[in-house]
This record gives structure tokens, C-alpha cells and sequence, in this order.
């Protein structure tokens, strides 16, 4: 009787923790595609239109990666059950993320170029470290 009354009450926080987890998250879009609607209406000199296009495809996939995050919570909360999918996807976008970036600052930060160089290495191994990592979760269904 004790044990069923403490799973129940432990159910519960768990889901205000996911519903706040959610909120958090909503709130955290919102405010990124505000921060990228004002960037493209607000020209500024330092910009360069090319850093503008890099600083618009960086947000954009971190708001994709806020949403990876968001089908995870909502799976967790409707199914109870934990995938490495999405954790893996989200991985992908940010390593994505950051050579594109890293692609624009070599081009403005000469002196950095061999750190740049090396971490792209790393990030081209690990790119292809969650692509095949989702090829044999897909292959053997595993999802």
C-alpha cells in the first residue's frame, strides 16, 4: 500500500519535472526564432552578410536541436521509454553545427588554422560515428 502510494507520488514529480523540461524548452524556441527574426531586420555594420547567413544557419539548428529534445521529453512522457535516436541526431546537428561555424572562422582567423584544422578532424570522426551508429540502429530496428 505504502510502495503503490510512492510510485504514484514519484510518477507525479517525474511529470511536473518533464512539463517544466517542456517549458523550459518552448520558451527557449520562442526566443530563438524572435532573436533570429530581429537579426534579419536589424542590419548591423559589424555583419557581414556572410556571418549573418552562418550566425542564422547556427541558430537554426540549434532550434532543430531544441526540437530533437522536445520529441524525446514528449516520447518519454507518452511511451516511458528512453531512445538513444534522438540523442544521437542531436549529437549529428551539433557536430554539423560546429563545422559550419568552424568553416567561417578560418576564413576570418588565420592564426587558429591548425587548432581548426584538428578539430574539424574530430568532428569529421565523429559525424561519422553517429551516422553509423543510426545506420545499425535503423538496420537492426532498434529505434
Amino acid at each position: 500500500m505504502v510502495n503503490t502510494i510512492f510510485d504514484k507520488f514519484l510518477k507525479y514529480i517525474e511529470y511536473f519535472i518533464l512539463f517544466v523540461i517542456v517549458g523550459f524548452l518552448l520558451i527557449s524556441s520562442g526566443l530563438l526564432i524572435y532573436d533570429e527574426i530581429i537579426m534579419l531586420f536589424q542590419y548591423s555594420p559589424q555583419f557581414t552578410m556572410i556571418k549573418m547567413i552562418i550566425e542564422l544557419i547556427s541558430k537554426t539548428l540549434l532550434l532543430l536541436m531544441i526540437i530533437e529534445v522536445l520529441s524525446t521529453v514528449k516520447v518519454s512522457i507518452t511511451q516511458h521509454i528512453l531512445s538513444c535516436q534522438p540523442f544521437i541526431v542531436i549529437g549529428l546537428i551539433a557536430a554539423v553545427r560546429r563545422l559550419l561555424l568552424i568553416s567561417v572562422e578560418i576564413a576570418y582567423e588565420h592564426e587558429m588554422f591548425y587548432y581548426y584544422v584538428i578539430e574539424m578532424g574530430v568532428l569529421i570522426a565523429l559525424v561519422l560515428v553517429f551516422v553509423f551508429s543510426l545506420t545499425l540502429l535503423r538496420k537492426n530496428h532498434i529505434v
